[in-house]
């Protein structure tokens, strides 16, 4: 199952079912990667990340 990912060095969050890349989810430094529970865009925008314009849309 798809989840989100988020990157604490530029508080984007990614959906790794719609990843493209340019997401460039590789390059996240394995320190900075951070999983919302619940496993959902609305708690990771509660945990005040932004939405990746290439894999979440605006």
């Amino acid at each position: 199952m798809a989840g989100y990912l988020g990157n604490k060095s530029d508080s984007i969050v990614h959906h790794l079912g719609a990843m493209t890349s340019e997401c460039k989810i590789v390059e996240i430094k394995k320190l900075d990667k951070t999983y919302f529970v619940p496993d959902t865009l609305e708690q990771a925008i509660v945990e005040k990340f932004t939405r990746c314009n290439h894999c979440n849309g605006n």
